[in-house]
């Protein structure tokens, strides 16, 4: 036997303990495994690189058409760099298939106006069409093996067509206690093209197959079996006939990567979708204003593990129509949405049939009330596993006016239920029929001043929106008539923990706020009944989940520390070097300073909500020198308080 070989045993048992330990998840004994995912996958593997390759210098005398010839004649990882100075846009700039930046002075100095039809699009090729991509081939394989939640090697009928680095969706036919493809107006176009050879924006209606997760092959391990880059992040069925898709090479190519906007303004003109991302991965944008847009602002087709955070984004005047959006992310899968500020939009925040999204520490706020569209608006089929954590808004909707929604988490996010002026639509939180499976931990919602009832649902019908909650109906309380029967799963799949609401407060006589309910009366006098789904057939929640509250459930910190080592990069104040509260809002927050009003202070202000509260505004509310430079100094995660690494490992195998 070898000297090694004797310390085998010890040393793989430490490999365990670190594997477990390194696998663990931050929502662990507090959401069951099935309703949630590894969120800390979000965004680009290692943070949005730094690029100091200037491949080129736009000159303040350059044409649309001279910008868009430098563009092209840029390498992959090259800069565009624009001086201080203003371009009229007079036709879209287009970055096709090869990872570069468009990178200005700051939002403050370098300032692109668009003309008629103008955008900025990352796409494959092509200047039509989403990503230029024509009904090109399309290839399908049936997934046999490596179904389950956190599986990462897949068995499938044939690698043929396969590569590394390609671009996959996975997927199954419709489960019918998930999904609903046909909301209260009917269904729309989303989830995958069916059948192949069909345009991918234009999938069939219904959609056989709505729910999907996009991931990236890293290895083709022989002619069945490949490897993706990141977990399975939900167990499908066999029974379901599960199958990989991709898109052919030759039209697509592996897609855009690594491509971003950074450091400019953009007035968009009231033009639609300013900034586009088709078919791109690991893409970002990062300190840039774009204002005066039509329907969204930063708008993904197809996107993976992009990265969007510390901008601004707004529209002047009262929007004309439901769809002016903020961040539009469509079929899209881990993009990171953090950090932002979002003013006067109909719906800041719209997802569209997209999984594991995660929107993170976002402020925003409507000059113009009474808007039936929330905040966050999770919309068409089939939206799943996302996380909302950290943000401040007015409302969050789990709509179901094109089709449902499943398995999505908010976690420690203010509410207020209503902005200043409204006199409808002033719920915090609404989960219409279909929208199953949710889980709400930690939030604090509604406002003392005017929220009286807790629930409205069907044993607790209002006829007022001074409630907290509305659910289980097709739109608002109570909506019920021969064609739309009241959903009573959306109302017992739903788990509510640890949060504080300004109506259990007020009924407890201004003293506790807070619900951890297991039973009637248990954890809360206001507890009428467990409101921990535990008794859910298909996915039930924990019987009695823990009332010790992580931070963070996606960034990778697991306690707060002294300094503003949070794991965000964007946490400290760069005038006076201060760290706002962290976590800023939840049951177990005690605010001392920038509290927030009307919260029993159990909500601190968010540095996007500084940054506004703090930046030069206009008579109307809007900013008039935003530059994340001046709210948000970097600040790396500190490594204090961590497990030190292992020693000694190389002298035990020899």
């Amino acid at each position: 036997m070898r000297r090694g070989d004797l310390y085998l045993p010890p040393l793989i048992s430490i490999f365990l303990l670190l594997s477990t330990l390194s696998f663990g998840q931050a929502w662990s004994g507090i959401l069951a495994p099935a309703r949630a995912t590894d969120w800390t996958y979000a965004g680009i593997p290692g943070g949005i690189p730094p690029r100091t390759n200037i491949c080129a210098n736009v000159a303040t005398s350059d044409s649309t058409a001279q910008i868009q010839s430098k563009i092209n004649s840029c390498p992959q990882d090259g800069v565009v760099k624009f001086p201080a100075g203003t371009w009229n846009l007079t036709s879209s700039l287009y970055v096709n298939n090869k990872g570069i930046v468009l990178r200005g002075a700051g939002p403050t100095q370098t300032t692109l106006i668009y003309g008629s039809g103008v955008n900025i699009i990352f796409a494959p090729n092509g200047t039509s069409g989403q990503g230029g991509y024509a009904s090109g081939p399309y290839y399908v394989t049936n997934w046999t093996g490596g179904l389950t939640q956190g599986s990462t090697q897949l068995t499938v009928t044939s690698t043929s067509n396969m590569a590394t680095g390609q671009l996959i969706l996975l997927d199954q036919l419709n489960n019918s206690n998930i999904i609903f493809p046909a909301g209260n107006e009917g269904t729309e176009r989303a989830g995958r093209a069916d059948p192949p050879g069909s345009d991918p924006f234009e999938p069939s209606t219904p959609s056989p197959r709505y729910q999907f997760q996009l991931a990236t092959i890293t290895a083709v391990n022989d002619s069945t079996h490949i490897t993706i880059d990141v977990p399975v992040d939900y167990t499908h069925s066999a029974s379901l006939s599960p199958q990989i898709f991709w898109w052919d090479t030759a039209h697509l190519g592996n897609g855009t990567k690594y491509a971003g906007v950074e450091d400019l303004k953009i007035n968009a003109n009231a033009n639609d979708r300013a900034i586009m991302f088709d078919f791109c991965t690991y893409c970002w944008v990062r300190n840039v204003e774009v204002g005066n847009i039509a329907r969204g602002g930063i708008t993904t087709f197809y996107a993976y593990r992009n990265e969007y955070d510390n901008n601004y984004i707004w529209q002047t005047g009262q929007p004309a129509g439901p769809v002016h959006y903020g961040f539009e992310i469509f079929g899209s899968t881990l993009v990171k949405i953090e950090n932002n500020i979002v003013f006067n939009e109909t719906s800041p925040f719209m997802t569209m049939s997209s999984d594991s999204v995660v929107v993170g520490y976002n402020y925003s706020q409507r000059i113009y009330p009474d808007n039936q569209f929330a905040a966050f608006e999770p919309h068409q089929a089939h939206n799943f596993l996302h996380l909302y954590e950290g943000n401040v808004t007015y409302g969050l909707n789990y709509d179901n006016v094109w089709g449902s929604s499943s398995h999505n988490t908010m976690f420690r996010n203010y509410v207020t239920g209503h902005e200043p002026g409204a006199t409808n639509y002033r719920t915090p939180l609404s989960v219409y029929a279909h929208n199953r499976y949710i889980n709400i931990v930690g939030n604090v919602l509604g406002d003392p001043t005017y929220h009286t009832q807790y629930s409205c649902d069907n044993g607790h019908s209002q006829s007022t929106d001074n409630y907290v909650y509305n659910i289980g109906f097709w739109h608002d309380c109570p909506t019920i008539d021969g064609s739309n029967a009241y959903d009573s799963t959306a109302l017992g799949s739903l788990v509510r923990w640890g949060n504080w609401d300004a109506v259990t407060w007020k009924a407890n006589g201004s003293t506790n706020g807070v619900r951890w309910c297991t039973g009637s009366t248990a954890g809360n006098p206001a507890c009428t009944a467990s409101e921990t789904a535990s008794t859910d057939p298909t996915y039930p929640g924990l019987a009695s989940p823990d009332t010790t509250l992580p931070v963070s459930f996606y960034n990778g910190t697991t306690s707060a520390r002294p300094s503003c080592g949070t794991g965000l990069s964007f946490w400290k104040n760069p005038s006076t070097g201060t760290c706002p509260a962290y976590p800023p809002i939840g049951p177990d927050v005690a605010c001392t300073t920038n509290c927030t009003a009307n919260t029993a202070s159990h909500a601190a202000m968010i540095p996007a909500q500084l940054c506004y509260a703090n930046t030069a505004k206009d008579s109307n509310g809007y900013l008039t020198a935003f530059d994340a430079a001046a709210c948000y100094a970097s600040d790396p995660v500190s490594t204090a308080g961590d497990p030190a690494p292992p020693t000694g490992l190389s002298a035990l195998v020899q």
